[in-house]
């Protein structure tokens, strides 16, 4: 299980615990700094200390004990006592259930502080009292900016979490119960309209000096709040889909082991987990196809896989083709004289040796019984030039086993037979067994020139149809018409020989 790279390094579990009450602690800290900003405008010193106490007594106490009862089912799953499922819907909904519950404790704190002037509570300091219009917009603008602030830094928060718990654990999340348009129309319903919100109440309240001052404390306190909030807003909204532009990059790359961490609870959480299954898919089917080309070719399985409606059969293929068939010379012997252990690695080496070099000139083997080997040119692989082909690969099969290290000094020399005709490419079997063959006459005569080699004491035998179809560039001595058992009227067969 690979993660994207762009995921960070897993921290400890304590220490995200701690991020997590940092996060909720936000609001409190950016409260204590309004509060001191108001008190060094407004020349009240005074109100500072008791505006912080109120503000410790709703939001730090309030929404700590508030945060650790949200969190307390998380660091039971960090510690053991919960499985996955059962704090998942938990996970998935945290930023919401943070930003509730700040809402909570935030709009009456709010309220309590702008009311408390009307109430005769100015402790001990000269306040202005604000008009009732310019009351209700700065609770709701400042509540409202409080709210959603915590909503996206508990969004961000939750990423990097649920990074580490995919990293750690290996678990995604798999509810997606938010809507990302949602959350898009949150952001920019609160920047649009909550300075404009604040102007206006300034603006319907007041005139002179205490406009100015009213007006420019909010523009300044709306720009700060703006980048604060833009800043949150895309760390939580552009890292989930930054990661998921990265898989997709690696898979087009040809990284199928890359996975990602599901983070979000939208449609973009839901289309990273549709990513990983996407990838695990395409993964075992490249398996599937690796491991089925080992069997059959490779060409074969990728046309089977490729229609799964046909249930596994290949269309039926009529077209020329050059067939070549190969045996160990004097195997009968060998097996008789060696262990069946010691005739197995004489057989992989062998075939290590062999089947390369059909490859290498785009023949396709088409099937090995014992010592016995089949390939074919230009079907069910296209090649124009098939003929050709494989001839120069029968005699760099003969050179690459005159090279070739088999145990206990055993010279291993194999006798081929080539032709060239028509063929048809079938499926044959039942329901339950299925093989892909090359069927025709062209085939037969192919398997017994080769047979004819130990009768005319040569090594490579083709017929007259693939030494014309190969062209000029090969040493071919005519052996002249020879009887094949099982094809009616004589065969032209030559000797092909290495350059000289």
């Amino acid at each position: 299980m690979a993660a994207s790279s762009i995921t960070e390094p897993a921290a400890a579990a304590p220490s995200l615990a701690i991020r997590y009450y940092m996060a909720m602690a936000v609001p409190f800290a950016i409260d204590v700094a309004t509060s001191a900003i108001y008190s060094v405008i407004n020349g009240q010193p005074l109100v500072l200390l008791p505006m912080a106490a109120v503000s410790a007594a709703f939001l730090v106490v309030g929404v700590g004990v508030g945060a650790f009862l949200l969190f307390r089912p998380v660091q039971r799953f960090m510690a053991g006592d919960l499985a996955f499922p059962a704090i998942e819907h938990r996970l998935a909904t945290l930023p919401w259930s943070s930003a509730v519950l700040v809402a909570c404790l935030y709009a009456p704190m709010m309220a309590l502080r702008l009311l408390s002037p009307r109430m005769g509570i100015t402790f001990g300091a000269t306040i202005e009292i604000a008009t009732w219009i310019d009351t209700v917009a700065t609770f709701l603008v400042i509540t409202a900016f409080n709210v959603v602030l915590t909503y996206f830094i508990v969004s961000a928060y939750l990423d990097r979490l649920c990074g580490y718990f995919f990293l750690s654990r290996g678990v995604n999340l798999a509810t997606f119960p938010g809507i990302f348009g949602r959350k898009i129309g949150l952001a920019i319903l609160f920047v649009s309209f909550a300075a404009m919100t604040l102007l206006a109440g300034d603006i319907a309240s007041y005139s002179g000096d205490r406009l100015i001052r009213e007006a420019t404390m909010d523009v300044v306190g709306s720009v700060a709040g703006i980048a604060i909030i833009y800043y949150w807003i895309a760390q939580a909204l552009t890292a989930p889909i930054a990661r998921l532009d990265y898989g997709m990059r690696h898979v087009a790359a040809g990284d199928l082991a890359v996975r990602l961490p599901v983070t979000s609870d939208d449609e973009v959480g839901r289309a990273t987990s549709g990513f990983n299954q996407m990838v695990e898919g395409l993964a075992e089917r490249q398996y599937l196809r690796d491991t089925f080309g080992k069997y059959v070719s490779e060409s074969v399985a990728a046309a089977i896989l490729a229609d799964q409606a046909s249930g596994g059969r290949v269309a039926d293929t009529l077209a020329e083709a050059t067939l070549m068939f190969t045996d160990i010379e004097g195997f009968t012997a060998l097996s008789e004289r060696l262990a069946p252990p010691e005739v197995a690695r004489i057989l992989n080496i062998y075939y290590a040796t062999v089947v390369p070099v059909i490859h290498r000139y785009r023949g396709v083997v088409n099937n090995c019984i014992g010592d016995g080997l089949f390939a074919s040119f230009n079907l069910p692989l296209p090649q124009t030039d098939h003929a050709a082909a494989a001839m120069r690969a029968a005699l760099d099969i003969q050179r690459a086993l005159a090279g070739a290290a088999f145990p206990a000094g055993i010279d291993v020399r194999t006798r081929i037979g080539i032709n060239t005709g028509p063929v048809v490419g079938v499926t044959i079997g039942t329901a339950d067994w299925l093989s892909y063959t090359l069927l025709g006459d062209a085939v037969n005569i192919a398997s017994r020139v080769e047979q004819l080699n130990k009768q005319l004491a040569s090594s490579i035998l083709a017929t007259e149809s693939t030494v014309r179809a190969a062209g000029d560039g090969f040493r071919c001595t005519c052996l002249g018409p020879t009887d094949v058992r099982g094809h009616r009227g004589d065969v032209v067969v030559y000797r092909v020989d290495p350059p000289a």
